[in-house]
């Protein structure tokens, strides 16, 4: 006869909270947790959904009577001391109390299944929201930065202001031009096609700095349909009281 891991040695057994914070905190270990009767990976299945969901989900792979944590194939045909314990004590029901018994617990599942997909679905609306937002925050990069790429290569245009300018500062406002580019097509397909969990922080950081520089050395602002760029964004902290946007003697482009 095949040893199961149970019998092979200690069990493991978890509480509800430890699991939750197991996910909340050490995700991927939590998805590595070997089944409890049959060694293997227990939760390899959610390694590709979001914590905030699997929290939700707990009573797929665990089994609250013995804190056992089980694979999918495991989790209703599994060693369980409460359960054996219960199946004693239903020799001694008469046919009547086991009905009701059954009856009782048939619709505790039901109520317990009905909580849980509610769970879920607000699990699974919180990300949504959160995806949105998200995405909302990239178009807002992503049109920041087509607004600076647009304000330089009007400026890099502008031969005769160049030409005064001197050849230094020309030849960084084409730099200067060069990068944006690149960046602001960058934010645009993060915001099309994210390949990060986030924002593009870096990148959006190298967008503000060229810009300052560029109004810095031209004296120049650009400008939106709303009124001058601002490279503050709406989630950003309160801006401080001086250095508002744009500066004295500046002029809108």
């Amino acid at each position: 006869m095949a040893v199961t891991a149970a019998e092979a040695g200690d069990v493991v057994r978890y509480t509800q909270q430890d699991l939750e914070e197991l996910v909340k905190t050490q995700f991927k270990a939590f998805c590595k947790l070997k089944c409890a009767e049959c060694g293997g990976v227990a939760n390899k299945r959610f390694s590709s959904s979001m914590s905030m969901v699997v929290i939700h989900m707990l009573d797929s792979c665990w089994c609250h009577e013995c804190g056992r944590l089980l694979c999918e194939k495991h989790r209703y045909q599994h060693t369980c001391e409460r359960v054996d314990q219960q199946k004693e004590r239903n020799k001694h029901l008469t046919k009547e109390q086991l009905a009701a018994q059954l009856a009782e617990a048939e619709a505790l599942k039901q109520q317990a299944e009905e909580q849980q997909k509610l769970e879920q679905r607000v699990a699974a609306e919180a990300a949504e929201r959160e995806r949105l937002q998200r995405k909302d925050k990239r178009r807002v990069l992503a049109s920041k930065a087509k607004c600076v790429e647009n304000f330089l290569q009007s400026i890099t245009r502008d031969t005769d202001r160049n030409a005064a300018r001197g050849v230094r500062v020309r030849d960084e406002l084409c730099e200067f031009y060069t990068k944006s580019r690149r960046i602001s097509l960058t934010l645009y397909n993060e915001y099309e096609h994210p390949t990060l969990p986030g924002l593009a922080e870096e990148d959006w950081e190298e967008v503000k700095e060229i810009y300052a520089r560029a109004k810095e050395l031209t004296g120049m602002f650009a400008m939106m349909e709303e009124g001058p760029l601002d490279m503050r964004n709406p989630w950003d902290p309160p801006p401080p009281a001086e250095g508002q946007d744009p500066g004295p003697g500046e002029v809108g482009f």
